[in-house]
Order: structure tokens, then C-alpha cells, then sequence
């Protein structure tokens, strides 16, 4: 699972983009001195309340030969299944992207200044990469363009004039496939919520969610007494009033397995895996050919054989890949695709080592009962990384496998993500830290312990917070399928909790001799960011997304138990939610802690229900409304949208890949154009078209008018 979902922002910053590289670059050190210097490598332009920044990948340049290819074609495989996850957030959202390159591609009209048509679309379009489809991963809310829909048919016509791959014989059936598309692109009333976990009258968590993970007209009820095979990887729809589902594969080359959903991106993403596999470490090529066979069956008996081999490779170029969170799915059962390609950071290791080699002690002194305490812990895989590929919106940090029963029995692995973690800390925890400060004082300490105070949070939010605890064996190891559309919130909740229950624990001396200042600033940005959640809900009264709900539901525990008190101050009032004594939330931090850890360990989803309903969704409006004006006094965007590194290969005369290398120079609309173009095209052929387009960028239009349609 992922650690606290990334909504990155970013201090005051110039708006001028900053000049484009071509060589390896390593990112500015995270200054003490405040939060607006050293942004401006980061920084890359602002759109509307957000903004884009941009990631780096120091140390590919020391990749073995095999290592890189090993990325390159992990990257590709990334690519090809991206459709995937567009698919899954939405019914018209493929087709969507595709009508906005097209028109971004060959339908501006070559105007770019403020409020002009083309400035309008690149602006939606960047959003709509940024989110995988028109809805905020966030919040789930619906976010529509500011052209028109006339503006948009205008440019779609010069667009099929011009030669973008729409897929339609003449101009007449083009304004057709317009007509069809208008409520998803601009009807902010049609299907406006992604995942609806508090449904309007008449509505049930399926019907009322504009995600695809079941078929259109499937209820809750019609899901009574049905069992599905493959709740992961498959989308369950009515076939002439019967309930079937559609397994996510390609199908086995032998015919034995037929072909399924999503069977030509998983084809093409088997492609990819198989020439990685040839490059690398024998450990990770079995994991790597499991990998495989799962795609082409869908068969979880397998997924279950790829994970267990993933866990016991640890290679320094890796990967997660699959159908892995279940996040977007309002019961929590339906795997979105995802792709994170990474290799690892040895400098940011230290932490995730103490853990990782204490883990035994740190389980032992839970605050639970003994009987859901681990007797022998295996002892986890943590590191920190740095990402080279991600979508969806990369996290700060990442523990897997989610099977229960596997993290029991084989362990699990923990990463860091550097420099995602590099880019947010410059651009938005410290200007938001001193900003929610109560006192000089408290903003000095945010100066110097804030940016460890995250890392320590994320590092034992992932490599103990998730991978602790055993459950009940009545469970069969799978307590999500008790805990139902509470089982996210709870486990997010509950690992922000065992990092704030293992802050203070004096091996951290170990790390740093101000452990215990980096402790108690971890509680003071734990608030912070409870505050500042509220930012990413810009309209109505209630949080639907697991991470916030948890948090939300955490601050108003603690607040309940008298740990936490709220202070408003001066004149316009300023809230700050302030820790009356860290012992005394400590305290508090470990009953909620046991409480959780009880109600997953015994499935009970009466207990999860109740204290998420009464804790964890509502909010003051008029809180959030004086805390946005707060962040956007001092220009703190809402969210961040991160540039990835771009790989570039070097392709020798046979077509083969003999090198890797990073650049720093791409636009974000331009990586993602990229990025639709290669994940079409062969192992062979994406290769030759990045080393191509890495040489004559302009070509990006010639390769994008050579795609297939899009399917209708």
C-alpha cells in the first residue's frame, strides 16, 4: 500500500521555466533556510491553483549496462499498460485522451497567450494526465474544461484535416463522436464523482461511482451471493441480466487460456517484461517470468507465485507492476493498474536498514494485544529508490504485497521514494510546515527537522506500519473481505499510527542525536497536514478518499482524547491544531493504534464503520475556506503534477540497446505524448522511436499519426 497519497505543492516560485537540459542532472540539496530557495530546479511552470514539477534520477549514470536495459524495458512495459489505468478511472476516458492529442497535436490554432483556445487546452490536458482522466484522484470530484464545445469541434476539424488518427471517415461522423463524448468532457453533473463512498439518495457505492471497476447498471444488491473468482484483475458486468466477469489477460500462446480484458495492452506489456527479463539477475528473471504467466492466465495463483518470487529478489533496478491498490473501488476488492519503475538509493538507506533490522523489537512493543502481535517477523525488504517511470501519481512510499496471508509467512518489501520525497519537501512541506507554525520558535524547528521528520514518517509508515500485525485465522488471511469499503481508511490510518507510536523510541539516536526534536516535529506536521487536507476538497463538507478519511478521523481521535487542541488566533482568525503534551498524544496515538489493529485483526466492520462515519468524513466548511486562503497567501499550489526522468536508449546499427541514458528536458504534456506513442509499438520498434524522438523531437507528431484508432 501506498504511504500517504501525493498531493505535492510548492512555495512561491517565479513563473519563467527554467532552461531544458540535455545532460544527467542531480537535484539542489533541500535547503534549511527556507522554503523558497532551492526550488527553482524543481519548479517548472504553475497551472491554475497547481503547478508541474519535475523529478530527477541521480545515479543511472552508475547502472551496469544490464541494469539500465533492465529499466528501459521495465519503462516500457509501464508504458504499454497505461491505457489501463485511463480505461479503469472512466468509460469515455481513452477515448478522451486520444480526441485532446489529437487536437493538442494538429488542431491548435497557434495562439498561445492567456485565454486563448490553445492555452485553455493545454491546461486541461496537463490536468487530465496529471489524474489519469477527468476526475481528481484526490478528492474523486469531476473537474470539466474552460473551451467550449464549439471551440473544441472547431479544433477537432482542423485536427482530422490535418491528419490525427481519430478513427472516423469524414467530418460528419467526427461531430458524431463529439456528440457522444460531450457529457463525460463537459457535463460536470455526469457521473461527477470517481468513487462514491457516501452515495446520494437512491444511489448505492456502485451506481453513484464513475469508475469502471463494474459494469454500468451493476448494483450492490445484484453483488448479494455472488462469487466472484477474480476479484483483483476483473470488471463484473450484466450479460443479458447475468452477472459475468471479464479476467483481465492476455490469454497463454497455447490457446488453453483464452484472451480477455485489456489482452492487447497486457500483450504488449509481456513483450516488454520478456526483454527485460534477458538482462536480468537470474532471482529477478524467475520473478519477471511469473510476472508473465500471470498476465497471460489472470490466474491470482499466480499473482500470489510472482509476489513471493518478487520478494526474494531484490535487485537494484525493480519494479511494481500490476494490478495492485484498490483504492478507486468503492468496495476495495479491484485492482488498478500500476506501474512505478525504480532503482536504489543507497545514501537515503539508513533508516529503512534500522527498521528493517529491528523489526522484531519494534513488533514486539506494539501497543496491541499480544495475541496479534507477530511472534517471528520476517524480516522485510526497505530501501529507498528513485523513480524513473510511475503512473498512476507516483507516492512518497510504497509496501507490498497487500495479501495479507503472503506479508505474514514471506514478509514484504518497504521503500522510500527519494526523489519524490526530494521534490515535495523542497516545494511544499516546508513552506507549509513554517506557514502552520504557531510561534517563531515552532517555524525554525520545521526549517531544521521537518524534511526528516517526513522521511522517518514514511519509512515507518511503510516498512513496519503495513507489514505489522497478524490477523485472526478465521480471516483466512484476507481481512479486506470483512472490512469491506473501510478496509483502505483503516490501514492507512493504522500505519500513520505505528510511525507515530515508534517516533520516540530511543534507537533512533542511532539516526540522528535530535531524534527527539525530529519526533515531536512529526507530530506537528502530522497536524499540518490534517489542516491542509482540507485544501484538496474544494467544495461540500466530506472527505471520500481512504487517506484523508484516516487522517481526518486520527486529529479528531486525538482531539477527543484532549491530546490535540485547536487555537485560533489574531485577527483574520488563524487555526492551528496544537499538541498539549506529546506524551499524553503519544498515549492516545497507541489507543487508537490497538483499537485499529484489533477491529482488522477480528474483521470487524460494525467498529471500523462507526468510527469512520463519525470521525472520519465530515469537516468544517468554513475551516477548509480559511485554510485555502492561508496556502494560497503565501502561493502554495494546491498539487503538484511530477515530471518523471526521461530515459533515453542509445540503439546500436541492429537495433539493439547498448546504453541509458537521463534527460531533463521534457514538458509534461510532451513526456505523456511520448509515452502513448511507445506503448504501442514493439520492445524493438519503442526503442528505435525514443532514440528518435530524443534527437528530433518535432517527429512526435509524424510517430503519434501512425497509431491505430481509437477503439469506439
Amino acid at each position: 500500500m501506498k504511504a500517504l497519497f501525493l498531493a505535492a505543492a510548492l512555495a512561491a516560485t517565479p513563473q519563467a521555466k527554467p532552461s531544458p537540459s540535455a545532460t544527467p542532472s542531480t537535484p539542489p540539496a533541500v535547503p534549511a533556510a527556507g522554503p523558497a530557495a532551492g526550488t527553482q530546479a524543481f519548479f517548472v511552470e504553475r497551472l491554475g491553483h497547481d503547478a508541474v514539477a519535475r523529478m530527477f534520477a541521480p545515479g543511472v549514470s552508475a547502472l551496469s549496462p544490464d541494469e539500465k536495459r533492465v529499466a528501459w524495458y521495465l519503462s516500457l512495459a509501464a508504458h504499454a499498460g497505461e491505457e489501463i489505468a485511463y480505461d479503469q478511472l472512466g468509460w469515455d476516458t481513452v477515448a478522451l485522451k486520444r480526441l485532446l492529442e489529437g487536437v493538442y497535436l494538429f488542431g491548435r490554432e497557434g495562439h498561445a497567450e492567456p485565454g486563448s483556445f490553445d492555452a485553455k487546452l493545454a491546461e486541461y490536458l496537463e490536468r487530465f494526465y496529471g489524474q489519469a482522466g477527468n476526475h481528481s484522484q484526490t478528492t474523486g470530484q469531476k473537474f470539466v474544461p474552460t473551451f467550449t464545445p464549439a471551440e473544441l469541434e472547431a479544433a477537432a476539424v482542423r485536427a482530422l484535416k490535418a491528419g490525427a488518427p481519430f478513427g472516423v471517415k469524414d467530418e460528419a461522423e467526427l461531430k458524431a463522436w463529439l456528440g457522444g463524448l460531450r457529457p463525460s468532457l463537459f457535463d460536470v453533473g455526469f457521473e461527477p464523482q470517481l468513487t462514491s463512498k457516501a452515495p446520494p439518495a437512491g444511489q448505492d457505492l456502485l451506481t453513484a461511482s464513475a469508475n469502471t471497476a463494474y459494469g454500468r447498471g451493476v448494483t450492490l444488491k445484484d453483488l448479494e451471493g455472488f462469487q466472484e473468482k477474480n476479484p483483483l484483475n476483473s470488471r463484473v458486468v450484466k450479460v443479458d441480466g447475468t452477472l459475468v466477469e471479464q479476467v483481465f489477460r492476455a490469454g497463454t500462446p497455447d490457446g488453453k487460456v483464452a484472451r480477455g480484458l485489456y489482452a492487447d495492452e497486457l500483450s504488449r506489456v509481456i513483450a516488454n517484461l520478456r526483454e527485460a527479463a534477458k538482462s536480468a539477475p537470474k532471482d529477478q528473471r524467475a520473478a519477471l517470468e511469473k510476472l508473465v504467466r500471470f498476465f497471460e492466465t489472470g490466474d491470482l495463483k499466480d499473482w500470489d507465485a510472482y509476489n513471493i518470487a518478487w520478494l526474494k529478489a531484490n535487485p537494484t533496478v525493480d519494479a511494481n507492476l500490476g494490478f495492485i491498490e484498490t483504492y478507486v473501488d468503492a468496495r476495495g476488492q479491484k485492482g488498478q493498474w500500476e506501474a512505478l519503475v525504480n532503482y536504489r538509493d543507497a545514501k537515503e538507506n539508513r533508516v529503512m536498514e534500522l527498521i528493517a533490522r529491528r523489526a522484531q523489537d519494534f513488533e514486539n512493543r506494539m501497543p496491541w494485544p499480544d495475541a496479534y502481535k507477530r511472534k517471528k517477523v520476517v524480516k522485510p525488504v526497505a530501501k529507498a529508490i528513485n523513480l524513473v517511470a510511475s503512473n498512476p501519481k507516483p507516492p512518497a512510499g510504497i509496501n507490498l504485497p497487500n495479501e495479507q496471508y503472503i506479508r505474514e509467512k514471506y514478509g514484504s518489501k518497504s521503500v522510500l521514494i527519494a526523489n519524490v520525497m526530494e521534490s515535495v519537501a523542497a516545494l511544499k512541506r516546508l513552506p507549509l510546515a513554517i506557514e502552520f507554525s504557531r510561534t517563531p520558535e515552532e517555524a525554525e524547528r520545521a526549517r531544521k527537522y521537518s524534511v526528516t521528520a517526513r522521511k522517518w514518517l514514511v519509512a515507518f509508515h511503510e516498512a513496519l506500519g503495513h507489514a505489522s500485525g497478524q490477523v485472526d485465522p478465521k480471516l483466512g488471511g484476507n481481512p479486506s473481505r470483512y472490512l469491506k469499503e473501510y478496509d483502505n481508511t483503516l490501514e492507512e490510518a493504522r500505519a500513520d499510527l505505528v510511525a507515530l507510536w515508534h517516533t520516540f523510541d530511543p534507537s533512533l539516536a542511532e539516526l540522528s542525536p535530535d531524534h527527539e526534536r525530529i519526533a515531536e516535529q512529526m507530530y506537528r506536521d502530522f497536524l499540518v497536514e490534517g489542516l491542509t487536507n482540507l485544501t484538496q476538497v474544494p467544495e461540500g463538507d466530506v472527505f471520500e478518499e481512504d487517506h484523508q478519511r484516516g487522517h481526518q478521523m486520527t486529529v479528531n481521535f486525538l482531539r477527543e482524547k484532549g491530546a490535540v487542541k485547536q487555537v485560533t488566533e489574531g485577527e483574520p482568525g488563524r487555526t492551528y491544531w496544537v499538541v498539549e503534551d506529546y506524551g499524553k498524544m503519544r498515549a492516545a496515538v497507541g489507543e487508537l493504534l490497538s483499537k485499529l489493529m484489533v477491529i482488522k485483526a477480528t474483521g470487524d466492520y460494525e467498529g471500523i464503520r462507526k468510527l469512520v462515519e463519525e470521525k472520519g468524513i465530515r469537516f468544517d466548511p468554513k475551516l477548509r475556506d480559511e485554510v485555502v486562503a492561508r496556502v494560497r497567501a503565501v502561493n502554495v499550489p494546491a498539487e503538484v503534477l511530477l515530471i518523471s526522468p526521461r530515459l533515453v536508449p542509445v540503439v546500436d546499427a541492429k537495433g539493439r540497446v547498448t546504453d541509458v541514458r537521463v534527460r531533463d528536458d521534457q514538458g509534461f504534456i510532451e513526456q505523456h505524448l511520448e509515452r502513448s506513442v511507445l506503448g504501442k509499438l514493439s520492445p524493438e520498434e519503442a526503442s528505435r522511436v525514443a532514440a528518435r524522438l530524443a534527437a528530433s523531437p518535432e517527429a512526435l507528431a509524424e510517430e503519434y499519426r501512425k497509431l491505430p484508432p481509437p477503439r469506439r
